[in-house]
């Protein structure tokens, strides 16, 4: 083999190391952002269906009837998700986990004593899509939608009207966050605005690999 020969060899075998190196570069790179995991804390008016059917009507006969609800606690919600991230570098897919209570008590109100108190915990589970109007290394813009099942444990006590409950009710439930913002590397802060099972507005962490 000549000398000329020889170099041109070692150069072909080393653009092809160096592309060889590349592919696999960039493919890790891809796999690496594949995969996020975020957990999240929301606050605002949720469970939409609870609040604004039954729990509407109910206010309004105890209001009739000389009962008021008074010292109601909301813990928030806790939100856990994940997400796979397509061929397509603006789609997602994946779901929404969430975890919310919420208590108050019962009040005569022509006594001012209290009667008896109400207890409900909601557990919500939606496949979900998100598209990502801006994708780039550390900082992203996208909007979610979340559709699926709230489980409600209802528990209700009123003494002085002898009502009881402890039933496990079913709702439709959604996420919609119209815009929502992520920035960082693998390990990232986001916010989202919205409405939904998730909270109104909510902020969180999530892990990209």
């Amino acid at each position: 083999m000549t000398k000329n020969n020889e170099k041109r060899m070692k150069k072909m075998i080393l653009t092809v190391v160096v592309a060889l190196m590349t592919t696999l570069s960039v493919n890790a790179q891809n796999s690496e952002l594949r995969h996020e995991i975020g957990v999240s804390y929301g606050s605002g008016v949720s469970f939409f269906e609870d609040l604004f059917g039954y729990e509407l009507f109910t206010a309004i006969f105890d209001q009739a009837g000389g009962y008021e609800w008074r010292n109601g606690s909301y813990s928030g919600t806790v939100g856990v998700e994940y997400f796979y991230h397509t061929n397509d570098p603006k789609l997602a897919i994946g779901g929404i986990g969430t975890f919310t209570r919420f208590s108050e008590d019962v009040y005569n109100k022509n006594t001012d004593q209290q009667t008896g108190e109400r207890k409900r915990t909601y557990l919500s589970l939606m496949p979900a899509v998100k598209y990502l109007w801006v994708n780039k290394e550390h900082i992203g813009v996208y909007s979610k939608l979340g559709i699926g099942a709230m489980f409600v444990h209802v528990k209700d006590e009123d003494n002085q009207r002898n009502r009881s409950a402890n039933d496990d009710v079913v709702h439709l439930m959604m996420q919609v966050s119209l815009i929502g913002i992520e920035f960082g590397g693998k390990l990232r802060g986001f916010a989202e605005l919205g409405g939904g099972e998730q909270g109104i507005v909510l902020a969180g962490l999530k892990y990209k690999f």
